[in-house]
């Protein structure tokens, strides 16, 4: 089965401590490459989520978003600077005595002292339940996104197997011209070596150089190769591992033996045909890039 790699989910969950909403996306890429970001800071959790994402994907970039709603209190903390505050205390208290005035510091006071508070984010990720929270909103979130590159993966399924028998049909045809001209080359060449032994010194010289024409023109074993790898095509889509590095791999063998037809071959409807090959091997080897 094909799996894309492009998708996107969201899942939402709430639980006692928290409201969680994570999105994923994914894009095609060599390797599994997550990307961890929140709106709080869970930077010791991040590698449990990617390697929860592991159990899933095997390839792709993907975006994992999560927003963290806690309840009962809030994302950010007051965090006072008590030996800076002790200080201002002291220091207020000393002036009053040089000055000879009474030192009597209300709250408003100490609270008006902005430089020893400073706000900031509330460290959750040691909480026992955060973790709870977002790994139940994370299976959901890769669920939906699993099923999500399972349907564009089938549809890709689809186009990849018409286009592999169009690259059958043409080879096929391939194969007829070929056959059909093999006759009349061979008895061109045979007038041709009777012509040139007449008049040559060295004869072996000539019947090397026929063969090597012939072997030149021969594009058996290409084809037979090609057809090899439309079978090794149909064994690795119909495995159920990912196999998208597989398809990479066999669609460049595939290349490299319509290459070598269209090299060999000097007949105007074959090259018709390896055009026409080529157009659809391009369009398989993009479809392919993103196959997980």
């Amino acid at each position: 089965m094909l799996m894309s790699m492009t998708g996107f989910a969201r899942a939402q969950k709430a639980s006692e401590h928290y409201d969680t909403v994570i999105e994923l996306r994914s894009v095609n890429h060599r390797f599994l490459d997550v990307k961890v970001r929140g709106n709080i800071g869970i930077s010791p959790l991040e590698q449990r989520v990617r390697t929860k994402m592991a159990t899933v994907l095997s390839r792709g970039r993907v975006e994992v978003s999560i927003h963290l709603d806690p309840k009962g209190q809030s994302i950010h903390e007051i965090a006072i600077d008590r030996p800076l505050m002790n200080e201002f205390v002291r220091t207020a208290t000393d002036l009053a005595e040089d000055a000879g005035v009474g030192a009597s510091l209300s709250l408003s006071d100490l609270v008006g002292f902005t430089p020893a508070f400073q706000v900031k984010e509330r460290d959750l990720a040691d909480s026992a339940t955060l973790w709870e929270s977002i790994e139940s909103a994370l299976e959901d979130a890769l669920t939906a996104l699993a099923e999500m590159r399972r349907a564009e993966g089938t549809e890709m399924a689809a186009d990849l197997a018409a286009r592999m028998q169009t690259l059958g049909e043409h080879l096929d045809a391939i194969e007829s011209l070929s056959d059909q001209r093999r006759a009349t080359r061979q008895s061109e060449l045979e007038e041709k070596v009777v012509e040139l032994l007449k008049g040559a010194a060295e004869p072996s010289s000539v019947v090397m150089e026929v063969a090597r024409l012939v072997e030149r023109g021969d594009i058996a074993e290409e084809l037979t190769r090609f057809r090899s790898h439309l079978e090794l095509w149909k064994t690795a889509v119909g495995g159920t591992e990912p196999c998208g590095k597989k398809l990479d791999f066999i669609v460049q063998e595939m290349n490299r033996e319509v290459n070598t037809i269209g090299s060999k071959s000097q007949d105007a409807d074959i090259a018709e045909r390896v055009i026409g090959m080529k157009t659809e091997m391009e369009r398989v080897r993009e479809q392919v890039q993103n196959i997980e």
